[in-house]
């Protein structure tokens, strides 16, 4: 739980917050604002930069006022990857053997622990899609 204290020399904007405050939590939590709204700010040892050990000059309105945290952003869907069939990953990769590259293809497969598409896994089709892109198929 965060905590706000707000010092305010105004007495008509520290009525408006302690009926606020009233509002919102209660009669303690106006209570307490009110005791804070009527302290002069050289005299309220809770605000930073107030105390009797404060530069010259400095009043705790000069300190950063506290930010609310916002919300995170809605997840946004996102649409899945598109799916390759081992009829296209086994067409890619016959014109690469057409290309010459055929070494470069059998490490690929040997990348992922297999000797032949039809050994892939499902799951890993698209990434190796991707590898073979890399290699110049079309897919």
């Amino acid at each position: 739980m965060h905590e706000i204290k707000i010092t305010v020399q105004a007495p008509e904007i520290a009525g408006a917050l302690s009926s606020l405050a009233m509002a919102v939590r209660g009669s303690q939590a106006a209570a307490n604002l009110t005791g804070a709204a009527e302290m002069p700010p050289a005299a309220n040892p809770a605000l930073p930069g107030t105390g009797p050990m404060a530069p010259a000059g400095q009043t705790g309105a000069q300190c950063a006022p506290a930010v609310p945290q916002a919300a995170p952003p809605p997840a946004v869907p996102t649409a899945p990857p598109p799916g390759f069939t081992r009829e296209q990953i086994m067409a890619a990769g016959a014109a690469l053997i057409d290309a010459g590259k055929i070494n470069e293809l059998l490490a690929l497969l040997n990348s992922f622990g297999v000797q032949a598409v039809t050994q892939l896994d499902q799951e890993h089709l698209g990434a190796f899609a991707t590898e073979l892109r890399k290699l110049g198929a079309q897919i």
